[in-house]
């Protein structure tokens, strides 16, 4: 059988006319709320653009302001530098200083007394030269290490009284060696003249008293510093002991 409709042919039309307004007012609901989503959004990120921005420039803005402060500080931070690097320079030279004053001390305390000296030179190296200072025999014995040293010229009664200066030498504290360059008697036929006024032998024309020259080289400072050595001490004569 074949199936009829009843309807009348204008109530079938609204009929479908309305099915087709429902779709279309779903369909607008649908892009309204599309665009209610992306509005939204797009406000949010708008929010959050500008949000961003202002945190930007109020960085920027405090980074200016310690940049000033850095700049008025800066002159107070090259001082304290300047002030640290002065300091060290100091403390540097202080440790390189060799301890002149301790060994006139100790060569004082361990001379014998049968000794009488009538030249004393001390250098912190080989090439100091001193004026009125004549290092004669020991000049070469003094070039031998590059360290600080006394070379002393002298008269005592024998030779092996010049053999027990140079072991009491020997045990003062920072020796590092004792060489002797000469220990001579005098030739003069004279048997103990009082000699020429103003000369350097202690031995006066005495066949007796042996003249000695020896160097006593001493351990360096514990820092060395670059440049030419400086520091010198020289005595013309000097007496160690009793007079003879």
């Amino acid at each position: 059988m074949r199936a009829v409709n009843l309807l009348p042919v204008d109530q079938r039309r609204g009929a479908a006319a309305a099915g087709r307004s429902g779709i279309g007012v779903y369909a607008l609901l649908g892009v309204l709320a599309a665009l209610v989503v992306g509005a939204g959004a797009y406000v949010l990120a708008s929010n959050q653009v500008n949000s961003n921005r202002t945190k930007l420039a109020e960085a920027e803005h405090e980074a200016a302001n310690l940049e000033q402060l850095a700049a008025a500080y800066r002159p107070y931070e090259e001082f304290a530098r300047l002030s640290q690097a002065r300091v060290a320079t100091v403390a540097q030279l202080a440790d390189s200083r060799f301890d002149w004053e301790r060994v006139m001390r100790e060569l004082a305390r361990a001379m014998p007394g049968d000794v009488w000296l009538t030249s004393l030179v001390g250098t912190v190296a080989p090439g100091v030269s001193i004026q009125g200072a004549s290092s004669g025999a020991t000049g070469a014995l003094r070039s031998g290490l590059p360290l600080p040293a006394v070379e002393l010229v002298g008269c005592t009664e024998s030779q092996a009284a010049v053999s027990r200066v140079m072991a009491r030498l020997r045990t003062i504290n920072g020796v590092k060696r004792v060489s002797l360059a000469a220990s001579e008697k005098s030739d003069a036929a004279s048997g103990g003249g009082s000699g020429d006024a103003g000369s350097d032998d202690c031995r006066n024309g005495s066949r007796r008293y042996p003249q000695f020259q020896l160097v006593v080289f001493f351990d360096a400072p514990q820092t060395t510093l670059g440049g030419s050595p400086a520091q010198a001490v020289a005595a013309t004569p000097a007496s160690t002991g009793g007079a003879k």
